[in-house]
């Protein structure tokens, strides 16, 4: 869910109704830690009423990833239309057949007219306001895989700063002026985001001395340390000809490391009720598998992975 954390009312800006267009955006990248902003005009839905006002809606987002010092976003110019619902009423004629006695007790067709109002609607421009916006974020500490994103919007006069995903609670100030708008972020209190989906990955899946082997990696064992990892696996059976079977599943929890290794029985796993159509000949296995942190540093948002390769038992 966004959450607003800045308004800011723009200096109204006529322009001619005439010149007001969509406008599209995609300016280059500034830096290699800020991704690519898209502005684009979004008209507002809203229930046909005469007199009822509406703005379309001009909005950039920015993207930023872990960098040395403060990081700025580039400057974007949006635009935003007012409409104004005009309607008009004018009579129309219409018409229906009835049934009317005729001579000799006969029941005859009969055309009936009569004037009805209809309202027709549509949206008529109005005043467009024009305004640059950009992001400045002060100094803060990412992750390697956080990355933090932002949008400005344009709405009327009015220019909103949202928060889509932060690493940090921050506060914004709004400077510029002259139909220009920079926000300026300061973080405080750092917050947990999710976990890098491809922070645990496969490493290898075998069948020794009567167990199955499960092994992965963990390429942020560092950034992880004196936290854990949650590891659960779902063993199923290989059949060719029939729907493959679930045989069980089982959770497995680390202190953080490079690597985890999770050896297994079937007799081990968290059993289902039998299944009819278990392939008996089958002798083929594979796991479907996923994780999630289990600390302070990041949610402990599951993850699932892809499964396994396919292995003989």
């Amino acid at each position: 869910m966004k959450k607003v954390i800045f308004a800011a009312l723009v200096t109204t800006g006529l322009i001619a109704a005439a010149n007001a267009q969509v406008d599209f955006t995609r300016a280059p990248d500034t830096k290699d830690f800020v991704s690519q902003a898209v502005s684009v005009d979004l008209p507002v839905p809203a229930v046909a009423a005469p007199g009822r006002m509406t703005y379309s809606r001009d909005c950039a987002r920015f993207s930023f990833g872990p960098a040395d010092g403060e990081v700025l976003s580039q400057k974007v110019y949006l635009r935003s239309t007012e409409y104004e619902t005009v309607c008009h009423t004018q009579m129309v004629q219409q018409c229906h057949t009835v049934m009317v006695p005729g001579p000799n007790n006969t029941q005859v067709p009969q055309q009936q007219c009569h004037m009805v109002p209809v309202q027709n609607c549509y949206e008529r421009p109005g005043m467009t306001w024009g305004e640059y916006g950009q992001i400045k974020v002060n100094a803060r500490k990412l992750l390697p895989w956080e990355r933090e994103n932002f949008e400005i919007c344009l709405q009327g006069p009015w220019m909103d700063l949202y928060v889509n995903a932060a690493a940090y609670k921050y506060t914004a100030k709004r400077e510029g002026g002259n139909y220009e708008t920079l926000f300026v972020m300061t973080p405080h209190e750092k917050v947990a985001m999710k976990a890098d989906e491809d922070g645990v990955n496969y490493a290898d899946f075998s069948f020794v001395d009567g167990k199955f082997v499960f092994k992965a990696s963990d390429k942020w064992a560092k950034e992880y340390a004196g936290e854990k990892v949650a590891i659960k696996v779902e063993l199923y059976k290989d059949n060719a000809l029939f729907f493959d079977t679930f045989k069980g599943s089982k959770e497995f929890t680390f202190d953080a490391a490079e690597g985890y290794t999770m050896a297994f029985a079937e007799s081990d796993l968290e059993q289902p009720e039998a299944d009819d159509n278990d392939g008996l000949r089958a002798k083929k296995y594979f796991l479907k598998w996923g994780f999630k942190r289990v600390g302070t540093l990041s949610k402990d948002n599951f993850v699932k992975k892809d499964k396994t390769p396919v292995i003989s038992k």
